[in-house]
């Protein structure tokens, strides 16, 4: 029997936020992440937050694309939008080399979706009050799928999106290597679920 390459292409679920290729679900960063401890588990958070976030990501996605009616955004995300154009407006973004593209590691076999790939770096955008450091294991599973991509090697930029409309900015390096130890710690807790 011949397997279609639509059968091997890589689907998301964002309702669900869950990754497939064919009837295989392939783990997602976030979710690996939460699975072995070392971030929070976001499932109990209201409704309004994770809501605000979707729609502020959609929006800056919209926007970097050229296809953004800004009359048109909630008031709810205004702030963070705000804060978007400020950082953008401070920053280079550089070229855009994917947005919001869900992408797979077939090495490792885990998958994920960068908010922005330029050639300057790999963008995230939080809505969050408080600065979470799991963000750089984040950031280097992002940089192992940028690099799948043969996109080129650029630090890992994380931009808080605040409620008064202000950002904050930060940076990792280039380097990858805690996701191996994190992929291993998640093989040990799956075998053992």
């Amino acid at each position: 029997m011949k397997i279609s390459p639509s059968e091997n292409k890589l689907r998301f679920d964002p309702e669900n936020h869950k990754y497939y290729v064919g009837k295989r679900r392939v783990p997602g960063v976030s979710e690996i992440l939460q699975k072995v401890g070392l971030s929070k588990n976001y499932e109990g958070i209201d409704t309004f937050y994770r809501d605000r976030g979707v729609a502020t990501h959609k929006a800056i996605e919209l926007y970097l694309k050229g296809v953004l009616d800004e009359t048109s955004l909630d008031p709810a995300i205004q702030p963070q939008f705000n804060a978007f154009l400020d950082y953008q407006k401070a920053h280079n973004l550089g070229k855009i080399l994917a947005l919001e593209e869900p992408m797979i590691d077939q090495k490792m076999i885990f998958a994920g979706t960068p908010d922005l790939i330029t050639d300057v770096a790999i963008y995230d955008w939080k809505c969050s009050k408080s600065h979470d450091r799991v963000a750089e294991l984040q950031g280097q599973a992002y940089q192992i799928l940028s690099l799948n991509q043969g996109f080129p090697v650029v630090p890992f930029t994380v931009v808080e999106l605040h409620d008064d409309g202000t950002f904050e900015k930060f940076t990792y390096g280039e380097g990858v290597a805690l996701w191996q130890s994190v992929m291993d710690l998640w093989g040990w807790r799956t075998k053992r679920s």
